[in-house]
């Protein structure tokens, strides 16, 4: 059974556990543990569905089940906290808690790439050295980022970029970004990714405030779609991506990293399904 400090979702730390109980007795089932936890079968296989959340009523009674030790327990309890979370900026810094407590659990887990998102301003270093390779110069690094940092952060983000293999001396000995990391797929990457983006959401609000309007560029607009639209608009903002990837790609001299956020996100419920729910016609 592998340690649960390398799960990022308890139901499948559930799921694992009950299948290795099941290969030590055939007979074991969902409904013994759910007799066990003191919950009807029913809710504890939707709460393995994810159709259900773990209320916290039932959370001393799980860990009690799982035989989790402290540690272990305070990670997985964290784990559910953030299923049960839905505001940004909590998901956020319950991410970082869950970031702190892996890494001091992580002697037997190797670096992984998530590692790149703990920080808001890793990736913007990462960047920052495909326009200034060649440079030990901490202090001037972290005073070109917005908001600055400090040579220490920036010192232990190069250490962090180098043993995940995001930067590299190439054949002249310049450091410079190596392999892409943005990748998307692997559960943990899309907490990390999440958490993230909160991060440059909230820079983006600072920025609005602080960046001169013709260094920066705002728009908004508010429309009404329908599934099938949204799905057009999806198509839109991805095929936008590429194009800026491809405009950053042919670009020869770059002096500056920015952060281009797309969001698009609902302003009202559903008509049609709230029609559905309430039973209209």
């Amino acid at each position: 059974m592998a340690s649960i400090f390398l799960y990022t979702d308890y139901r499948e730390y559930i799921k694992d556990v009950l299948e290795e109980k099941r290969k030590k007795n055939p007979a074991f089932s969902y409904r013994c543990a759910a007799s066990r936890i003191g919950m009807s079968s029913g809710s504890f296989t939707r709460i393995i569905n994810g159709t259900r959340r773990l209320g916290s009523h039932l959370l001393p009674k799980l860990v009690d089940f799982l035989k989790l030790k402290r540690r272990e327990a305070e990670y997985f309890s964290l784990l559910v906290k953030f299923d049960t979370l839905t505001d940004d900026g909590e998901r956020y810094n319950c991410f970082k808690e869950i970031s702190k407590l892996r890494s001091e659990c992580n002697s037997i887990i190797p670096e992984q790439g998530y590692k790149i998102f703990e920080e808001w301003y890793y990736i913007i270093l990462h960047e920052l050295l495909r326009i200034i390779p060649d440079t030990d110069d901490y202090q001037k690094l972290g005073s070109l980022i917005l908001p600055s940092i400090s040579e220490a952060k920036v010192r232990k983000a190069i250490q962090l970029l180098e043993s995940c293999g995001y930067i590299k001396n190439d054949e002249q000995g310049c450091t410079r970004p190596g392999k892409s990391f943005l990748t998307t797929g692997d559960t943990w990457n899309g907490m990390a990714i999440h958490a993230f983006q909160a991060a440059m959401s909230e820079m983006a609000v600072k920025a609005l405030n602080n960046i001169p309007k013709e260094e920066r560029d705002y728009s908004t607009l508010t429309v009404t779609l329908s599934e099938n639209a949204f799905e057009k608009v999806r198509e839109v903002i991805r095929k936008a991506r590429q194009e800026i990837a491809a405009i950053e790609k042919e670009c020869e001299s770059p002096d500056r990293v920015y952060q281009i956020n797309f969001q698009c996100f609902p302003l009202s419920k559903s008509i049609e399904k709230e029609d559905r729910n309430n039973g209209a016609e």
